[in-house]
């Protein structure tokens, strides 16, 4: 039979428990957010592959008409407004089926009975997407070997049996040889010893393909490319697909006589033109986000005709919308940021209304494993600029910042008018987020940061004083957050002040980590003392924010204060300050939360700027090669 590319399980409520179930299974509970656990169907290995049996198959199909069910009621709510709202969250690397089934248990319950401000706006269904993802597992060590391609396994075993052999002949030749062999034996002995050296060697070079076979970074890394986004893909265009038909048997209700192709054609027509799309919404943390990039880069069809505008609309397929990414720790390059050719995500970023990235310098995951994976397929020359974007950091001990807190606030309502034009704004404000952002320290550099301006000064000299693709970011560096630990299956709503301590560092509030340092921060996270990657989900007020900004947006966020606008920014702004969280707010998230700015005609405006800031400089940097000046050969950057 065919086979099916995910397995589907909704969350239910059994004996105060969140459990995931198939829908043959009784329905629980009601719930104001329903949730679903999506599971990709490749196995970690290809021979592991079975057929999938009927039942499940079945289970998959109801699976998608119950999300679109939920969708459904939404769009049709009678008296209702508000757009449907589908939120799809996205795990790591090396990641345990359980570990994520768990995480994902504890987001339904977040949303369904602890944070009663999400909870109060029941137009949300939840996605927690299993991509194929294998944990490390020194167990395998034999399997592994048994799975070297017979030159690596030739080359081992004669490494192996080379160095064995001529170790022995050295012990022997040392041991005796006497003082009139001391010249055959000196030579004999020089042999042996470049032969153990060769098959150190050998063994050494294979034993460094069975390591990055055991830490399955780049088998998961395949796995997530090949498997986890296009499945991902699937099942977004089998439910775009499945609300089409919603609407279409609705017209064929209300007309018997329509053709099933007409109510088709008529229903993608009801959907292109509504102005209650579902709106789509990503998290995705580690080399989630790496899937969640992939997946928004295949669903910007670039054969969409409205993609050739530099101001892409955030539509996609027949029912959906773009409407906030959140990236938490990604494993994705820094020239994300960068507007220049190079980034392969600039289209995609476009469409998203609202776009947030949690980082923290002292990311030991991302700077050393990832890092150093990665300097063996990413093409660049320098260490620097293999660095991933979940690593950056926000400048601390500056004089035009506060250290931490929303650092840019002041500067956003200091030179951020309500009739002044964004690209005008940014070019005047002299806190640019492309120097404030930086991936190391050295003492060696000028001003002892290596900015994301100095790492891409060819790609971004000429735009220092205008707007970047970053600016369509907020930024929030917990590298100094200290909070408790809060988990909502074995926590009750408390009214203490829970005990603080910093959860993804040592939270020293020093201007930038050293070596010393990192050797710490390696230790802590071998030990479990603290989660230098994910501690983001395990805080009290870091899952506040990040939870609300998925499932409420920034203004869903400062509306659930109960405060005014300003009043609300500056509670935010405390907070952050209180607990050593730096935020660098978003010019476009200012002019549309705060200044009351249509969210089209800002992004629009700021898009623009983005646009001519990336046209000028292809223009200043390339160059004649030849001919007059009307029919010159031009030579790009990049040739």
């Amino acid at each position: 039979m065919e086979s099916i590319p995910f397995f589907i399980r909704r969350f239910v409520w059994r004996d105060s428990a969140v459990e995931t179930a198939k829908f043959s299974a009784g329905a629980g509970k009601p719930i104001p957010i329903p949730g679903y656990f999506v599971m990709s169907s490749a196995p970690p290995n290809i021979e592991d592959a079975v057929e999938v049996s009927p039942e499940e198959a079945d289970n998959t199909q109801t699976g998608i008409i119950a999300i679109a069910d939920d969708l459904w009621r939404i769009v049709r709510q009678p008296g209702s407004s508000l757009a449907p709202e589908l939120t799809v969250v996205v795990h790591g690397y090396n990641t345990r089926m359980k570990n994520v089934r768990a995480w994902y248990s504890k987001i339904f319950r977040y949303i369904n009975i602890y944070d009663r401000a999400i909870t109060a706006k029941p137009h949300q269904v939840f996605i927690g997407y299993r991509w194929p993802s294998e944990t490390i597992k020194l167990g395998q060590l034999g399997e592994v070997i048994a799975a070297l391609p017979p030159l690596p396994k030739a080359l081992l075993a004669v490494g192996i049996v080379l160095a064995l052999a001529a170790l022995v002949t050295h012990s022997i030749l040392s041991a005796g040889a006497g003082p009139e062999a001391m010249a055959p034996a000196g030579q004999s002995l020089t042999i042996a010893t470049f032969a153990i050296a060769l098959g150190v060697l050998l063994v050494g070079l294979m034993a460094a393909l069975v390591l990055l076979r055991l830490v399955v970074y780049f088998r998961d890394r395949y796995r997530a490319t090949n498997f986890g986004v296009l499945d991902l893909v699937e099942l977004l265009r089998q439910i775009d697909q499945a609300m089409v038909e919603k609407q279409a048997l609705t017209l064929q209700t209300k007309d018997p006589n329509l053709t099933s192709d007409d109510a088709r054609k008529q229903a993608r027509r009801w959907w292109q033109e509504s102005r209650r799309k579902i709106k789509l919404s990503f998290v995705g943390h580690s080399m989630g986000g790496l899937v969640v990039t992939s997946t928004i880069r295949i669903l910007s069809d670039v054969f969409d005709t409205r993609s050739i505008d530099k101001v892409p609309v955030p539509d996609i397929g027949m029912t959906f919308r773009l409407e906030r990414l959140i990236l938490a720790s990604p494993d994705i390059p820094v020239l994300t940021l960068i507007s220049n050719r190079s980034n392969f995500l600039a289209s995609s970023l476009r469409r998203f209304s609202e776009t947030y990235l949690f980082s923290n310098e002292g990311d030991i995951a991302l700077r050393i494993a990832s890092t150093a994976a990665n300097y063996i397929a990413f093409p660049s020359r320098t260490q620097s600029r293999g660095y991933r974007l979940g690593n950056v950091a926000l400048r601390t001990n500056l004089d035009q910042y506060e250290d931490y807190g929303l650092v840019n606030l002041d500067h956003l309502r200091a030179y951020y008018g309500v009739d002044t034009p964004l690209g005008e704004a940014i070019a005047t404000d002299p806190a640019k987020i492309m120097e404030s952002l930086f991936i190391s320290y050295s003492r060696r550099h000028q001003g002892g940061y290596i900015t994301l301006a100095d790492l891409f000064e060819k790609q971004s000299d000429r735009q220092r004083d205008r707007a970047t693709l970053a600016d369509l970011f907020t930024f929030f560096d917990c590298t100094d957050y200290k909070d408790g630990l809060f988990d909502v299956e074995a926590s009750a709503p408390t009214q203490q002040e829970p005990q603080r301590r910093g959860l993804l560092t040592r939270a020293k509030r020093k201007r930038a980590l050293n070596l010393l340092d990192y050797m710490a921060l390696t230790l802590d996270y071998g030990l479990g003392r603290r989660d230098v990657h994910g501690g983001y989900f395990q805080g009290d007020f870091c899952q506040l924010l990040l939870y609300r900004l998925a499932f409420l947006g920034f203004g869903g966020l400062m509306d659930s204060l109960g405060l005014t606008t300003d009043q609300a920014l500056e509670e935010l702004d405390q907070r952050c300050r209180t607990l050593g969280i730096q935020g660098f707010l978003s010019p476009l998230r200012y002019r549309v939360a705060c200044q009351g700015a249509e969210l089209q005609q800002a992004k629009e405006e700021l898009l623009n700027a983005i646009t001519a800031s990336a046209s000028d400089d292809v223009a200043a940097l390339s160059t004649p090669i030849g001919g007059d000046a009307a029919g010159a050969v031009t030579r790009w950057p990049y040739d």
